[in-house]
């Protein structure tokens, strides 16, 4: 009595779907369509939308979770375009919203996500952050602070002999009319205030490329009026209904 093997199965994919189908020999479906998963580097890649209406399906679903930035509350065309943004730059979009912010009508982008951003590039040889000015008590009143105390970061690129240096003082701060303001972070986080605004300047100086041309967020919002208007807010689902409507006039 001769043995019947199970003939072998393979894995094919229906065209256009993405969906997995088992299916044997002869490319016969043998069940249901199973979820493809899209693997990267060992793990799984996060959903990327594929069109205008998947990216505001998207968005609305951040924004129905409660999972958007403050920046980005009340303004759904802000939060979609956000996440075609981060997608632009090359960032998983819940990562890109967290670190954009949008400032006089452009995207900016925090300064981590801007140093991420840098990293990723490669090109960074060398970095050195330090503090100039006299020593003194850091307890006294921001008003005592001495002007020449601030930050100097210095970066050196790959391929060049000559670091971008970002330095920014307490003097200059006055200058801004940042030090002695009400913003919160310059009266909270004095030096890491200072930091950034170093760092900003060596970053976008030597990495333009890796910003990919965005300002960095801490500098735009310094230079922002406190009584700045708020955006107008279009609702999601109007733009969900105009692209159904443009699809079905297409067809």
């Amino acid at each position: 009595m001769e043995n019947n093997p199970q003939e072998p199965q393979s894995e094919a994919v229906t065209e256009g779907s993405g969906a997995l189908i088992p299916s044997d020999k002869h490319g016969k479906p043998l069940g249901q369509p199973k979820a493809a998963l899209v693997a990267h580097e060992g793990g799984v890649m996060a959903i990327m939308p594929r069109s205008i209406e998947e990216a505001a399906r998207y968005a609305d679903g951040l924004i129905k979770g409660g999972l958007v930035p403050d920046s980005f509350k009340g303004n759904p065309t802000q939060v979609m375009m956000g996440v075609l943004k981060s997608m632009e730059i090359g960032v998983p979009p819940q990562t890109g919203l967290a670190g954009l912010y949008v400032v006089n009508n452009r995207f900016s982008v925090f300064g981590d996500l801007a140093t991420a951003l840098v990293q990723r590039t490669g090109m960074i040889a060398k970095q050195t952050v330090q503090w100039i000015g006299p020593a003194f008590d850091e307890g006294l009143p921001h008003g005592d602070w001495p002007d020449d105390f601030g930050c100097e970061v210095r970066y050196w690129r790959k391929g060049q002999d000559q670091p971008y240096i970002g330095r920014y003082t307490v003097r200059d701060a006055k200058k801004a009319r940042l030090w002695n303001s009400n913003r919160q972070p310059w009266q909270l986080y004095p030096k890491r205030m200072l930091f950034n605004r170093a760092r900003a300047f060596a970053l976008r100086d030597g990495f333009a490329d890796g910003l990919h041309g965005l300002s960095i967020a801490e500098e735009v919002m310094d230079a922002l009026p406190a009584d700045a208007p708020a955006h107008e807010a279009t609702p999601i689902s109007s733009l969900i209904e105009d692209q159904s409507e443009g699809a079905n006039n297409a067809e």
